[in-house]
């Protein structure tokens, strides 16, 4: 008798672990964004001219502090940098507005171009190191902000 009553009272022990309340279920996913929608969502919300201006002279701001205190320009020297710097960005941009069909032209206009940018920065920088520094900060400035882009947008690396 005792083994029946123990082997029923175990059995209803074992059953009643698997009587245990259901937890809530979640709510279905969302339906799949348009496509349209999605690219919004990726890029953000769109600015508008003032917005994009303000946005832009932030960016020539930050590039300035960055490439000042990468260079370590005294203030001499950077007054003296900065007017050879923007007449080398004013000739890339029409580089780009003019020879980009032709890829061998818009190749050799630019490797020109940085030439002249080094011959200018010689006297101003005064040691090649800075010069060579000077030619590659841009790009590492732009990979930058690539990299702050992406974070922000939820890519990893």
């Amino acid at each position: 008798m005792k083994k029946i009553i123990f082997s029923t009272l175990f059995t209803l022990l074992l059953f009643s672990g698997y009587a245990q309340p259901n937890p809530p279920r979640r709510p279905p996913p969302p339906p799949p964004p348009r496509e349209d929608q999605e690219m919004d969502e990726r890029r953000g919300p769109r600015m508008r001219g003032e917005d994009r201006q303000e946005h832009k002279e932030r960016i020539e701001l930050f590039k300035v502090q960055f490439i000042t205190e990468k260079l370590a320009l005294t203030t001499p020297e950077a007054e003296a940098f900065w007017p050879v710097y923007e007449e080398y960005k004013k000739v890339v941009k029409d580089i780009v507005k003019t020879k980009s069909e032709d890829e061998i032209l818009f190749q050799e206009a630019m490797l020109n171009a940085r030439k002249k940018y080094k011959t200018d920065l010689k006297p101003v920088l005064k040691s090649d190191e800075r010069v060579n520094d000077a030619l590659k900060i841009e790009r590492e400035f732009l990979n930058k902000i690539r990299f702050e882009m992406n974070r922000r947008r939820g890519f990893k690396d």
